[in-house]
């Protein structure tokens, strides 16, 4: 009778909600290679870094993007 009780009431519960899909754009690898120095005067220097810094803040947009989409995916539904 138990079996019976656990099974019926196992078909009246509604499943969980599907999680929303990862935006595709959050799936980018960063970049592996970084441009490197060519003279080393001050303008090359300051145009180098201000490479860098891009590739750095966009990527870091990505992943944090990325993180904040998986702990939406992990927080406990009601």
């Amino acid at each position: 009778m138990f079996a019976l009780v656990m099974t019926l009431s196992a078909c009246s519960t509604t499943p969980p909600p599907a999680a929303p899909p990862i935006q595709q754009s959050l799936l980018q690898r960063c970049p592996t290679e970084l441009p490197s120095l060519t003279d080393g005067t001050g303008a090359d220097v300051s145009l180098t870094m201000s490479s860098w810094a891009s590739q750095y803040h966009r990527c870091a947009t990505r992943h944090n993007g990325l993180i904040d989409a998986l702990e939406t995916r992990l927080e406990p539904r009601e």
